[in-house]
């Protein structure tokens, strides 16, 4: 459960019991989630300021995306995300694993969760992911709950990873600069 890379940051999280759905919610929320990954990379998406030649066309992209960051924050407030979030915890996701540290109430040993975690304010919709618990462990700063992911497809699993690889090139980014 410990392979490839991984995301380790704090995120708004939360979990519930996850109550058995039908094939068809359970491809919908698997659905949702690759949309919701895919709009991620369209908004994170920097445009490299050496690719546009023309200063006029760069000025137009900054009012662009600025406009649409307007736009996305009068949607989150519309829809009542904005103040709705779950706490943040620290967080460690893989494309088959998903941990955090709890300090409330503990899920039991095998026991199945939908998981909500979201990953970028500027889009307050949270990933949905259900998984089996497979390990509590007791840590300093809490119980970290270990959660092995259930349903994911070919497809979330490589959106999934190119979110992962991307959320986690930039920590390394981060750390470089001074």
């Amino acid at each position: 459960m410990t392979d490839g890379i991984a995301l380790e940051v704090a995120l708004p999280l939360s979990w519930t019991i996850h109550q058995a759905t039908s094939q068809a919610n359970t491809e919908a929320r698997r659905q949702g989630n690759i949309a919701l990954l895919r709009a991620l990379a369209s908004i994170e998406a920097a445009t490299p300021e050496r690719d546009i030649e023309n200063e006029n066309t760069q000025k137009a992209l900054e009012r662009i995306e600025s406009k649409l960051d307007i736009v996305m924050l009068l949607l989150a407030k519309l829809a009542g995300a904005t103040g709705l979030m779950p706490a943040e915890k620290m967080v460690i996701l893989r494309t088959d694993v998903i941990s955090w540290v709890e300090n409330g109430n503990l899920p039991a040993i095998a026991q199945t969760l939908l998981i909500n975690v979201y990953l970028n304010p500027k889009l307050p919709q949270p990933l949905l992911l259900n998984g089996q618990v497979r390990d509590l462990q007791l840590e300093d700063d809490g119980t970290r709950v270990s959660v092995v992911l259930e349903n994911v497809s070919d497809e979330l699993e490589e959106w999934l990873t190119r979110t992962i690889f991307r959320y986690h090139r930039r920590q390394l980014q981060a750390r470089r600069k001074p």
